[in-house]
């Protein structure tokens, strides 16, 4: 098994993508790009020859396989009956050959179950070691473990939220924004920290345990932005 062992890796997996034109602008040049399963679809959308396929295979027709494999693409073929989901073998297989930077495109999709357990794989604590982040329309979402301080860039007026994982997140700080935070506790269920907005250009944020969901929205899109 050729091991990826690169700094940034790209998986676009099976959800929703209502615009490839914004997702491609995502991808950068030397990303390895792996598709789970059905993601060859936006891949292919998107302009992507993809490196490598993760999954059961199940969305691809024989004729797309044999072009993509033709033309050089790898594929880690898994049984349908398995117990994990597309996503989360992609992740794993990417974290265990090397990848530290992780963006995932396409994540969340229609159904409830596949998209809150999708979320949740950002903040598996065996994964801590790798930056892991979902890019979804013009929103990004990356876990905040304990112990950890991130500064997050953006623009005055930013909507930013924090949502507690685990039950008592301690030691929360955050400035920058419009409410900020001195050492607080929140606790698994709690919207106190749901639509903050950016005061500043750059945000602190500091955990001291636990670990924190953080969606940042711009207020302005990509689009109205040019």
């Amino acid at each position: 098994m050729t091991a990826i062992a690169l700094a940034r890796t790209i998986i676009i997996a099976n959800g929703n993508l209502t615009n490839p034109a914004r997702a491609r602008r995502r991808i950068r040049a030397g990303d390895q790009v792996i598709c789970a399963n059905g993601g060859v679809h936006h891949a292919r959308a998107m302009g992507l020859k993809p490196d490598l396929i993760v999954g059961d295979m199940d969305s691809l027709d024989p004729a797309l396989r044999t072009e993509l494999e033709a033309a050089g693409v790898r594929f880690e073929e898994h049984p349908s009956r398995k117990d994990e989901t597309d996503l989360e073998l992609a992740l794993r297989l990417a974290i265990d050959e090397g990848a530290t930077e992780i963006e995932i495109l396409a994540m969340l999709g229609g159904r409830l179950d596949q998209s809150l357990a999708n979320l949740l794989l950002l903040a598996r604590p065996e994964w801590a070691s790798a930056q892991l982040r979902a890019t979804e329309g013009d929103q990004t979402i990356w876990p905040v473990q304990g112990g950890q301080e991130k500064t997050i860039a953006g623009t005055v007026g930013d909507l930013l939220s924090l949502v507690p994982l685990t039950p008592l997140v301690t030691g929360v700080t955050l400035e920058g924004v419009e409410w900020p935070l001195h050492a607080a506790n929140l606790r698994f269920g709690s919207t106190l920290t749901v639509s903050n907005r950016l005061a500043a250009p750059v945000v602190r944020l500091w955990v001291e345990e636990g670990t924190v969901l953080v969606i940042h929205q711009p207020c302005v899109s990509e689009e109205e932005a040019k």
